[in-house]
């Protein structure tokens, strides 16, 4: 009998080994070449806690939003959220309600669904839909270091209706 051929799918990379393939990069790196880099991770950085700054603000226009999104990743995005829920303000950086009474609760019951469901998150955001626009927004953010973001193909970003 003749083993079966296997197809070669690809997996996807793991946070591990995208580690070391930038690792390999670095020490594939003359000095000059390191000096660039973290010139680079650094102005990248600093562009992204500006944009952090900006969205605590709200946005008006959906397009100023688009437009940064390509020069942060979910984490930023998740400071934008967390730091709007703390200032009172909902976590959705196009909306401008305010944060009503908080909810002490930690978990909600759903009888209808027989689920139970972790209110945790679900606390920075005056609605359900401007929970669940937030998040669909940041899953489509990418998760790669920002500084190698030239060498990606960035993806055009989609917001859900708020209507």
């Amino acid at each position: 009998m003749e083993p079966r051929a296997r197809s070669k799918s690809p997996k996807p990379k793991s946070p591990k080994s995208k580690r070391a393939a930038i690792m390999r990069q670095l020490r594939k790196m003359n000095e000059e070449q390191l000096r660039a880099a973290i010139l680079k991770k650094k102005e990248c950085n600093a562009k992204a806690a500006k944009i952090v700054e900006k969205l605590l603000d709200p946005i008006e226009d959906e397009k100023d939003l688009l437009k940064v999104l390509p020069d942060i990743n979910q984490e930023h995005y998740q400071d934008i959220v967390e730091e709007r829920a703390i200032m009172k303000i909902c976590g959705f950086p196009l909306c401008k309600e305010q944060l009503g009474e908080i909810p002490k609760q930690k978990y909600h019951i759903s009888s209808s669904s027989t689920k139970i469901y972790d209110l945790t998150e679900r606390k920075h955001f005056c609605s359900g839909k401007c929970f669940k626009s937030s998040n669909y927004l940041k899953m489509q953010l990418l998760t790669s270091p920002l500084w190698l973001r030239d060498q990606e193909e960035i993806p055009e970003f989609k917001l859900l209706s708020l209507n």
